[in-house]
């Protein structure tokens, strides 16, 4: 049945199974009651949800009307007592919550600038009275249809918007902040020669006999355990994790950003992994002991690979630093002569001892015990 408010007509279908047919919800916003009902029933027939309105002040309270299903479209007659069609369409347009509704124009105006006034208010299109009923159902299905691929492509967009921060999101996490950025932004990030870098090797001692008597989770979950708290002391110092690899972390700073406390930071940051196991192990299930090599020098930076992105560091400092952690002792910080060289004035060490290094020969090397 169809009940009155003023001038505004709301029609109501209690007819579950009619319901059920309804494809797209109409306003028609129209003062002739005959133009109403003839649209109506025309609209009704072909499948439509039908709302009526008698002028633009009843459309603008049917649409603001708290809870209300907004309409799919709105046919706007133009010729109204009181707010006429174009008014009533700029200010639809106007507002966030109405602006995206495709307005069709109905009037018996005809002239070019009327057709040309109704473009610029917002309209996607304008029939002329009197209107052919065929040719008021092809706008209205081509409208609607247009409409309901613009909001599939706008939820297909923003889909892709989400994946594109999910997969940023996952390169800022594999890969140093900057590098993440530049890759993110030109696509590639070329390799770069960095002067001043101090390199650290952590390793866990007695891996292999452990990882042979410790269920395979059990096992997992430790070194989750242990390299999350090791990249929390990373992160704390100003360092940059490169890369784990087995029982392996691989930390540096002063690279991909120089940093002339990089020394200070690193040897601050080893001390701390020491002391952060030395307390996990007072309360953990099983005890864990690393050996620390570190060394300063010139390093290579860039990213290996095209389908799956590592950033990685190549040169002599790694490979000296990767020997001093494997000439280390459990629980021990082992230096090279050019740490001690920056660090002596402002940190505690043992030493020095010449070792045999391979390939290096004899080398000076010291403990770092922490600071002064």
């Amino acid at each position: 049945m169809c009940k009155s408010a003023g001038s505004l007509l709301v029609c109501y279908f209690n007819n579950s199974a009619f319901m059920d047919t309804f494809k797209e919800h109409i306003l028609v916003v129209e003062d002739s009651k005959v133009n109403q009902k003839l649209l109506q029933r025309l609209l009704v027939k072909t499948g439509y949800s039908v709302d009526l309105a008698g002028d633009g002040n009843a459309a603008l309270a049917f649409l603001q009307a708290e809870g209300r299903v907004l309409p799919d479209l709105i046919v706007l007659d133009i010729i109204m007592p009181g707010m006429d069609g174009f008014e009533l369409c700029k200010r639809l347009k106007l507002e966030a919550a109405f602006r995206d509704i495709p307005v069709i124009f109905i009037s018996s105006l005809d002239a070019a600038d009327d057709k040309v006034r109704g473009f610029e208010a917002g309209g996607v299109d304008y029939i002329t009275k009197p209107f052919h009923f065929g040719e008021v159902l092809a706008r209205i299905s081509t409208h609607l249809k247009l409409c309901r691929l613009q909001r599939q492509l706008e939820e297909k967009n923003k889909q892709l918007h989400l994946e594109k921060l999910k997969s940023e999101s996952l390169l800022r996490n594999v890969l140093p902040a900057r590098v993440a950025q530049e890759l993110i932004e030109k696509g590639s990030f070329s390799p770069q020669s960095y002067t001043d870098v101090t390199v650290c090797f952590v390793d866990l001692v007695q891996f292999t006999v452990a990882s042979s008597r410790l269920d395979p989770e059990v096992l997992i979950r430790e070194l989750n355990d242990i390299f999350s708290g090791f990249d929390d002391i990373a992160r704390m110092h100003g360092c940059e994790r490169m890369k784990t690899v087995g029982d392996a972390y691989l930390c540096t700073c002063g690279i991909p950003e120089a940093d002339p406390f990089h020394g200070r930071k690193m040897a601050d940051a080893a001390l701390a992994m020491i002391a952060f196991l030395e307390q996990r192990n007072v309360h953990a299930d099983h005890q864990w002991q690393v050996r620390i090599g570190m060394h300063s020098g010139e390093v290579v930076g860039g990213i290996v690979g095209i389908d799956k992105y590592l950033y990685d560091i190549f040169g002599d400092t790694v490979n000296i630093a990767s020997r001093l952690e494997s000439l280390s002792q459990p629980m021990q910080i082992n230096v090279s002569q050019e740490v001690y060289d920056s660090l002596e004035d402002d940190f505690c060490f043992t030493g020095p001892m010449m070792v045999e290094m391979k390939g290096k020969g004899a080398r000076a090397t010291y403990f770092l015990t922490g600071r002064q």
